[in-house]
């Protein structure tokens, strides 16, 4: 077997380790900044090449949204309807709207069933049927995060005047283009 006079090492493992070296020294300033990252436990997040691309993402997922929610949605759904993978879309909506997208739809959803609990009559409309219809599948985790949102059970809602301010409820002014997040409206661009 024929070695290297210098290495002492038989010439293909000789250049295999030359080509390892070489992509090491290449990449060196990328595997460091890894590296660190990967100590301190804080790692940063990987950005989209462009703001627009990021904006664009959020936007075609809340139109998807805003569009679907009444329809069972999935995140998967949302990853076709938007092109990109789920962590890609998590961060984008959560950078572009300051909320995670499944809990842009839950507020959405539970928007919508104040809306239509407010408009119906309590003679001819039920609870069930106005959560049903707005995609709240779990009757009760509905209406223990109705009561968190609202302050009040959908039922009371039903059986409620609807609130009125200087100009008419606060609530159908702002449309759907609102959302309430821990008792702060957010609205969205």
């Amino acid at each position: 077997m024929k070695v290297s006079s210098v290495t002492k090492r038989p010439p293909l493992q000789e250049s295999t380790d030359s080509a390892a070296f070489a992509v090491i020294r290449a990449n060196g300033a990328q595997l460091a900044r890894h590296s660190a990252e990967r100590a301190s436990g804080n790692p940063t997040p990987r950005a989209l090449p462009f703001d627009g691309a990021r904006r664009g993402v959020a936007e075609r997922a809340r139109a998807f949204i805003d569009g679907h929610f009444r329809e069972p949605v999935r995140m998967e759904d949302l990853c076709s309807a938007t092109g990109v993978g789920l962590r890609t879309l998590q961060r984008c909506f959560r950078q572009c709207f300051g909320v995670t997208a499944t809990s842009y739809l839950k507020a959405v959803r539970l928007d919508a069933a104040y809306r239509d609990l407010i408009a119906a009559h309590p003679s001819r409309d039920t609870v069930t049927t106005i959560a049903l219809h707005n995609g709240c599948r779990h009757l009760g985790r509905f209406s223990s995060e109705f009561r968190e949102r609202f302050g009040q059970l959908p039922s009371e809602t039903l059986r409620s005047e609807p609130p009125a301010g200087p100009t008419g409820s606060t609530r159908m002014q702002l449309g759907a283009r609102a959302v309430k997040m821990n008792d702060i409206w957010v609205l969205l661009q």
